[in-house]
């Protein structure tokens, strides 16, 4: 059961009770109730926070001077046996009347659009009828009695008045309250039962002198008390008050009624007081003119109801129309956000687009020269995903990276899905404290594994953020973002990278770059190289790698810095093709003499072109070559960057190993920890990193290179060793039975003219190549 219903319960047993006690004991229980009702309305506004708490502070302060007043009033009588006129009492009781009266008064907010007589005129319709009555039973018999004394009769008629304007303030909140609910309810009925406490009480006064006895007006009070403890406890106080007034429209029915009644009070009152009092013969000629009067005003007001039926019909029929009219207006709006919304927001996510962006990000530039924070970021990894298990997939895990993402970001901050797996992120405002804790947070927090259709997926996030401020324009700030992003990117996926305006000369040398490999490509700049691959217990060379080299005006490149533009730009598979073309005919005499082979390294760019299998046969078949003159070297990043079972990639090398082509692991030992992709993806070959080539005789150092060859020899697989440069890392090597090895301690990287000399001097070996162990 709920605080007010006990409250409403325990508050009725009192009201029962009371009126049925002596003097003391019901003066007790009048205090205890209104402490009680004092803490009610305490903790009403405590619990429930209502939005005008002034109404509820004003009750509760004229509640307490009552209750002290009270008090004052049991201690007086209880001390000397009767009660002291004028005294501390007094004036308790008549300050609660203005502490209760504010609290009405405020209780409606006004509408300043109305006029303030029709409040007036409402109110004083019902306050002249009530009058009619206080003069009639109250204060005339209080003014003409002999009881009292000045004093008193001043008091018990400003009692009297005091209830009046209570009329007045209690008629003006029924009237014009917009919200009437429970505790609306329950505050009326109070008002309404303390002046109906007080009429009891000063009619009980003016006609027998002696209120003390009077047992109704007790239970009134105590009345008032718990239906106003109950409404403060009642959960609706807390949209009870300070509403504006509810719209006026034409007077209703009910209140024309209303007013009938109160309009004949006086003349009823003065025709029974004539009838009663006056002389026979003086009764009449006032008598036939009231009661004319009163036929008067019932046809008056008879007359005001047509009108009032009239004017409901019109107002009803204007009502359809503006209905009618604003759900138009609703409807074409709802249209127009929804519109609005679609055009700014994405559709998958929720999240805002590039437009919204692109317009937070122009009036934050343009508001204010503060600094404001733009984060961009995409998901490393995302494309596997869809590949390898579909785009609803993918979709899934989008809207859990989006929901991911509001998490981290606040309520004033710009989150928005640019496309695929890209978003941005605008922070206004704000230090570069803020902008790099806002990008570790999402770093970690789209780091962790997601559930989505009943599997787990693990992705990860790159992030570029940027510190932009006027008088930079959104698409500079866009440009310098998204660099900060391929820099964080290129520096190893997983983490932020600030701007810095390096980073606009490097991608502006970069798309230079790019403009000269596409020449290249159609000038066929390109040369490849060869290294050998040496058989290290006999020194005869098996194979040759295959390294492509570009001098652009006699200028070398680094393979390092043109290879990655390449792959950027996505240059990497014509000029991978060519690679292999021209590899399979330069290698084709070297095959046919000596049986060796050709090694050429193939990027995850190429492996994920559809054609890529038909371009490998077809070089093949153009040099007159078998599959097995061929090995493709690929890095163990990309070979195990999705499932075994399912992806592209392995099934597109088990096809071209059906064709005799081998696939090398190249750099083994510095990609993954796990070494189960071995049993089951295509590999044939281990080309051991430059990192396990042993230096020395260290027990460590041998140990490494040792257990790769031994995997190697378990699996059978063959290993060959890279980055040999001396004698003795040869004679090493030769110690742990590893069977091949390549490095410039053999041969360094030779144009084809070249290499075929040295190769047709030893006969297809390397001398000096077979060094003996050493001891």
């Amino acid at each position: 059961m709920t605080a007010w219903r006990w409250y409403a319960a325990v508050g009725l047993g009192a009201v029962v009770a009371g009126g049925f006690l002596p003097v003391i004991p019901r003066q007790v229980l009048y205090l205890l109730v209104g402490v009680s009702t004092v803490a009610a309305v305490a903790v009403g506004v405590r619990r429930h926070r209502p939005a005008d708490r002034r109404t509820w502070w004003l009750f509760c302060a004229g509640l307490a001077c009552s209750v002290l007043g009270a008090a004052a009033w049991a201690v007086d009588f209880v001390l000397t046996g009767e009660v002291g006129f004028p005294s501390v009492k007094d004036a308790l009781f008549l300050a609660a009347y203005p502490f209760l009266g504010g609290g009405l008064m405020s209780w409606v907010r006004l509408d300043p659009r109305r006029p303030r007589w029709e409040r007036l005129i409402d109110a004083g319709i019902v306050a002249s009828g009530v009058a009619a009555l206080s003069w009639t039973f109250i204060v005339h018999p209080v003014l003409s009695s002999a009881r009292f004394d000045a004093p008193h009769k001043v008091s018990h008629v400003l009692y009297a008045m005091i209830d009046l304007a209570l009329v007045v303030v209690v008629t003006r909140m029924a009237f014009t309250s917009s919200v009437r609910n429970a505790a609306y309810r329950l505050v009326c009925m109070a008002a309404a039962t303390l002046i109906a406490g007080d009429i009891v009480f000063y009619v009980a006064l003016a006609w027998t002198g002696d209120p003390r006895g009077d047992s109704v007006s007790a239970a009134l009070y105590l009345c008032a008390y718990a239906l106003l403890g109950t409404g403060a406890l009642h959960p609706s106080m807390a949209e009870a008050a300070g509403r504006p007034e509810r719209p006026q429209q034409v007077i209703p029915r009910h209140r024309v009624r209303l007013y009938s009644v109160l309009s004949l009070v006086g003349p009823a009152i003065a025709i029974a007081m004539l009838l009663a009092a006056a002389p026979s013969s003086s009764r009449w000629w006032a008598v036939v003119p009231l009661a004319t009067s009163m036929v008067t005003s019932v046809l008056l007001i008879a007359r005001l109801s047509q009108l009032v039926r009239f004017a409901n019909r019109r107002v009803e029929e204007l009502d359809a129309h503006a209905l009618a009219l604003g759900e138009a207006l609703r409807e074409q709006e709802a249209l127009r956000q929804q519109l609005t919304h679609r055009a700014l927001h994405d559709a998958l996510t929720g999240l805002g687009n590039r437009a919204l962006l692109q317009e937070r990000l122009e009036h934050a530039l343009t508001r204010t020269t503060a600094a404001h924070g733009l984060l961009l970021l995409d998901l490393d990894g995302f494309k596997d995903v869809n590949d390898s298990f579909g785009h609803p997939v993918g979709d899934a895990l989008l809207i859990e990276v989006a929901a991911r993402l509001l998490g981290e970001v606040g309520t004033a901050d710009t989150l928005v899905r640019l496309g695929g797996d890209e978003f941005a992120v605008l922070l206004e405002d704000v230090p570069v404290l803020r902008v790099n804790a806002v990008g570790q947070a999402i770093v970690d927090a789209l780091a962790q594994p997601y559930a989505i259709g009943g599997r787990e997926l693990s992705v990860t996030t790159s992030v570029g953020t940027l510190l932009v401020q006027a008088p930079a324009t959104p698409a500079e700030a866009l440009r310098n973002a998204d660099l900060a992003l391929y820099a964080a990117k290129a520096a190893g996926k997983n983490r932020l990278a600030a701007y810095e305006p390096r980073l606009a000369t490097e991608r502006h040398e970069h798309m230079r770059l790019s403009a000269e490999l596409r020449r290249a490509v159609a000038d066929d700049e390109f040369v490849v190289n060869y290294q050998p691959v040496v058989d290290l217990s006999t020194g005869r060379v098996t194979a040759v790698e295959a390294l492509l080299r570009w001098s652009p005006e006699g200028r070398p490149v680094p393979p390092m810095e043109f290879i990655p533009i390449a792959e950027q730009y996505g240059l990497i598979v014509p000029i991978g093709a060519w690679v292999l073309r021209q590899a399979c005919r330069d290698v084709r005499p070297w095959h046919d003499r000596f049986g060796i082979c050709v090694t050429v390294n193939v990027s995850g760019r190429q492996l994920r072109e559809p054609d890529f299998a038909q371009t490998v046969l077809s070089a093949l078949r153009d040099a007159q070559l078998p599959g097995s003159a061929l090995i493709l070297e690929i890095t163990e990043t990309v070979l195990v960057s999705s499932s075994a079972e399912n992806d592209e990639v392995t099934v597109l090398l088990s096809a071209l190993r059906e064709e005799g082509v081998r696939v090398a692991v190249d750099d083994f030992g510095t990609g993954y920890s796990s070494l189960a992709y071995l049993r089951h993806l295509p590999v044939d070959i281990l080309k051991i990193d430059r990192a396990f080539t042993p230096d020395g005789a260290m027990a460590e150092e041998m140990a490494f290179t040792r257990a790769i060859v031994e995997l190697g020899n378990s699996l059978h697989l063959s290993s060959i060793a890279e980055a040999v440069e001396t004698p003795e890392q040869a004679a090493r090597l030769r110690e742990l039975d590893c069977p091949q090895a390549q490095g410039y301690h053999f041969s360094r990287p030779l144009p084809a003219e070249a290499l075929d000399k040295v190769l047709n001097a030893g006969d297809g070996i390397l001398h000096g190549a077979h060094v003996p162990a050493a001891t």
